[in-house]
């Protein structure tokens, strides 16, 4: 073998073992952001169905203990991650403005949309503020969506 052939092997060689370090850290990197925004689905997923279920079948009493416990795990959550999604809060706090709302409690049910308002303006870059009607019914969609699977 010539001195410029074991050159350009040993070229090559470096060359490739550094591009496959940094894509494999690359890759490895993405999928470990992956792996941890993921680790929050259950959880939220089961405090959210089990609120919906409530909220439906249960009396004001029970539904709004669902709701806070949801809203009381998503606060958790969010102080731990503060790159969690203020959505669903805001959607856990127009839960339970609903179930105030059944429960003829008025004052209750607008502090619990100005909490969701706060929260759903966090996550929407429009500036014009969402109805009550709006809000409760885009609650509504998601439960009959659900309700369909």
């Amino acid at each position: 073998m010539t001195r410029t052939i074991k050159i350009t092997f040993l070229t090559a060689a470096v060359l490739g073992l550094a591009s496959g370090v940094y894509l494999g850290y690359s890759e490895a990197n993405e999928t470990s952001d992956l792996i941890e925004s993921g680790q929050y689905f259950a959880p939220t997923a089961t405090a959210a169905n089990f609120a919906r279920v409530q909220f439906m079948r249960a009396d004001s009493d029970h539904a709004r203990q669902a709701v806070l416990l949801q809203i009381h795990l998503l606060e958790q959550l969010e102080s731990v991650d503060k790159t969690f999604h203020a959505y669903e809060l805001a959607f856990a706090y127009i839960r339970l403005a609903m179930v105030e709302e059944a429960a003829g409690q008025p004052e209750a049910e607008q502090q619990a949309l100005a909490l969701a308002r706060a929260r759903y303006k966090q996550t929407q870059s429009r500036s014009e503020d969402m109805t009550d009607d709006e809000l409760k019914n885009a609650v509504r969609r998601i439960d009959q969506a659900l309700g369909k699977l």
